[in-house]
């Protein structure tokens, strides 16, 4: 991916002259809070103390972590911004537990890119991530290193921030299921998206109304699980109908045709059910044949044969009449309802 358009200098020269013999990284919980040093210089918290190498470097490094699977460190020097703001996807699978059982292993690749933003501190990284699945298929990402500087103006340390891209981060939408694990992590009842470092993951969702739905996963697993790659273009898994869906929505399907074409003409069901009011015949399901969409999230078209009609009826029928109708759970574990409405 190339966003951007003018080229930075490269990484290692702009922080030459300040190198440093020592090669160290500060835990968080050492620099809690703003700490001073013998000499008066100040540190920033959570971030990586690293005033001996490159903006790629200490990319290299903070993507070591998250491809070893320790989350925990790398959210520590990358912390979620607006963290209980309810807006923001939650970081609950952000910890070394959602990494266990990964079904593949992953590479990071990245060089130095332009930067958009025009701020001298700034220094993007073009990466690259590629799983361990024998091809040679790589999914873009992409991260901003900020460089911040000591008080006398000497590389203090790099700041990775995963998150103000939106590109180095992804996230996981639970829109219909009941409840999601990724891999030690059980979320009942989730709401909303959830972050997720890039990698591999196992999953296993359930949906809302299992009896009714079911889960086909992309990468399914031999343990009827599923494996969510990030940063790839294809949902980890798609919510179905199941068996007994799609015999409840055949079964409700004809009984809404009957119910509009009883074969006794009614001015009073226009409204709902279009020339079929009009029919002086009732629905044969043995020789007529309706028309069922596919399912298309709750919703699906419906034709129904008109028949003949009622050659009073003000306007000249067609051949059929096609609906709307949507499913309807009230809620986790109700009984489905069905509403059709008429396309005009």
């Amino acid at each position: 991916m190339h966003y951007f358009s003018r080229k930075l200098p490269d990484a290692k020269s702009i922080s030459q002259t300040h190198v440093s013999r020592s090669k160290r990284w500060v835990a968080a919980a050492l620099c809690a809070g703003l700490v001073a040093t013998a000499s008066g210089v100040g540190y920033w918290s959570n971030y990586v103390y690293l005033s001996d190498l490159t903006a790629m470097d200490a990319w290299n490094r903070y993507m070591d972590l998250v491809r070893d699977g320790k989350y925990d460190e790398a959210l520590a020097y990358s912390p979620v911004p607006f963290a209980d703001s309810t807006r923001q996807p939650s970081s609950a699978f952000l910890t070394d537990a959602a990494h266990a059982h990964a079904p593949s292993s992953v590479t990071f690749q990245g060089e130095v890119s332009q930067n958009p933003t025009n701020r001298s501190t700034d220094i993007w990284i073009e990466g690259a991530i590629q799983f361990d699945d024998g091809t040679t298929t790589q999914f873009p990402s992409s991260s901003r290193v900020e460089r911040l500087d000591r008080r006398n103006g000497q590389l203090g340390m790099w700041k990775i921030d995963l998150f103000s891209s939106g590109l180095t981060i992804d996230h996981i939408n639970t829109d219909g299921l009941r409840s999601i694990r990724v891999g030690d992590i059980l979320i009942s009842d989730p709401q909303g998206s959830y972050y997720l470092f890039p990698g591999s993951y196992r999953i296993e969702a359930v949906p809302r109304n299992p009896d009714y739905w079911t889960i086909q996963y992309e990468i399914p697993l031999n343990d009827g699980t599923g494996e969510l790659r990030t940063h790839t273009t294809v949902p980890p898994f798609t919510i179905i109908p199941s068996d007994k869906l799609t015999d409840w929505i055949r079964k409700e399907s004809e009984a809404f045709a009957a119910s509009c074409r009883t074969g006794t003409p009614d001015p009073a069901r226009e409204g709902r059910c279009g020339a079929l009011a009009y029919s002086t015949a009732a629905l044969d399901l043995t020789n007529e044949t309706l028309l069922i969409g596919s399912l298309r999230g709750t919703s699906f078209w419906l034709s129904v044969p008109t028949g003949p009609t009622d050659p009073a009826a003000d306007s000249l029928p067609t051949p059929s009449d096609t609906f709307t109708c949507t499913i309807d759970f009230a809620y986790d574990g109700a009984q489905p309802t069905l509403e059709c409405t008429l396309d005009k």
